[in-house]
């Protein structure tokens, strides 16, 4: 599936008012939705080394009370978490990537740094019959969870990455300050430091494109800076509460949260939310 359908299949039964609007805009050449181009300047958005400045750290200090801990990376992407964990020391990731370009890219990339993949190849809302390990810890990293739009299809694989951690295991996962960067002020709000997750701001240009009048639908457009290629993701933005709200119904019960990797913050400042999520 191209990821034209995916988005048709995702936004059409929530909403056909926004699947027409996104036809249109695609059909008018305004927005770009072929994720081939976007592989190719993906690694200049995620600026690898500035980014493992930040995430590596945090996550291994949330991963230092398990022995040898198995890791479980659910949206491997371009590479550089499980690049930065194995980096680190942390040799036993599993990388589930569904996307080909994507995986093209991770496998360029781990080559580079003289990493070797584990991957995987499964849905998250069939993880529960694909995937039989226990993990001390699932990642989804990288606002990833916002691919999907249908809440049933939210709650089955929050439900499964429950189902694949150990007992005392975590989930680790993020997602964007949606609430007050993006539908407060239809966007005004927003910013993009390229201090967080993603960290090439000198070199791609990322804002939201199109805000969809009931915030049901984010549009981002991201812009090359030095050969002006150009495409667009189609996310669902998380409304405030509504993700930990999920990861409770989900079974998870001592949740924490963090605003860019920081315990104090004031929720109207961050770029990224990571919730540190126990199952107990």
């Amino acid at each position: 599936m191209n990821y034209e359908d995916y988005v048709r299949e995702q936004v059409e039964p929530i909403s056909k008012r926004n699947w027409k609007i996104v036809q249109e805009l695609k059909n008018l050449g305004i927005i770009n939705l072929d994720t081939r181009i976007l592989t190719r300047f993906w690694r200049d958005f995620v600026k690898y080394k500035e980014r493992r400045k930040t995430e590596i750290p945090f996550l291994l200090s949330q991963l230092k009370e398990y022995q040898c801990p198995k890791i479980f990376n659910s949206c491997l992407g371009s590479g550089p978490t499980t690049i930065g964990l194995v980096k680190a020391g942390i040799r036993n990731v599993i990388s589930n990537e569904i996307d080909d370009d994507f995986l093209r890219l991770a496998e360029q990339e781990t080559k580079k740094y003289g990493v070797r993949l584990c991957v995987t190849r499964y849905d998250w809302r069939e993880l529960n019959k694909q995937l039989f390990e226990k993990f001390d810890a699932v990642l989804n990293l990288g606002n990833s969870l916002t691919y999907l739009f249908k809440p049933n299809d939210q709650s089955k694989s929050l439900n499964n990455f429950w189902k694949t951690l150990k007992f005392g295991g975590k989930l680790i996962i993020d997602e964007r300050n949606y609430a007050e960067l993006f539908l407060k002020g239809n966007g005004s709000n927003y910013k993009y430091t390229g201090k967080v997750v993603y960290c090439g701001v000198d070199k791609v240009y990322a804002h939201p494109f199109y805000i969809s009048d009931d915030q049901n639908m984010v549009i981002m457009e991201y812009i090359h800076k030095k050969n002006g290629a150009k495409l667009h993701l189609v996310l669902y933005p998380w409304k405030k509460g509504e993700l930990k709200e999920k990861l409770t119904k989900a079974g998870f019960k001592k949740i924490k949260v963090y605003g860019d990797y920081q315990e104090q913050f004031d929720p109207k400042d961050p770029e990224f939310f990571t919730y540190v999520c126990r199952k107990i």
